[in-house]
């Protein structure tokens, strides 16, 4: 499945979710987008965007926290990109840089941004200052 995401009308990035690992998420991210919720940084949490959707779902594919970050650097050169879904408070999570949390939480580590890297980059900057943007993330196929 992919997601568009979309910050006050501009397109910022597209998302691969893993439907084969994350069935659930996918499932009802299929059944509740399109929708618009506030975009909000994740400032303690290193380079992280995050917003809330009405999401219940159990955990998928699920990792520590720190651990992902540290694999995707490993694996990938880098851990932007990185996209969770954190169940217990709906929050929707995309890392846009290598300031990754090292917390021992876990997380459900649901898919990847496959397109708007650099864009997504500027937009985690951006929202570090001008947070409660509003963001619409739709289902494109």
């Amino acid at each position: 499945m992919r997601l568009a995401m979309e910050v006050e009308g501009k397109e910022i990035c597209k998302i691969e979710v893993f439907e084969d690992k994350c069935p659930i998420i996918a499932k009802e991210l299929r059944e509740k987008l399109p929708l618009k919720t506030m975009l909000q940084h994740g400032k303690l949490n290193g380079d992280l965007i995050f917003f809330t959707l009405p999401i219940v779902a159990p955990w998928e594919n699920k990792y520590i926290t720190g651990d992902l970050g540290k694999e995707r650097i490993k694996e990938k050169g880098t851990a932007a990109g990185t996209v969770c879904f954190y169940g217990p408070r709906q929050q929707f999570c995309i890392v846009y840089g290598d300031d990754t949390s090292d917390e021992p939480l876990p997380i459900s580590y649901i898919g990847e941004v496959v397109e708007g890297e650099m864009q997504l980059r500027v937009t985690g900057m951006e929202t570090w200052f001008d947070q409660g943007r509003v963001l619409e993330l739709k289902v494109i196929d």
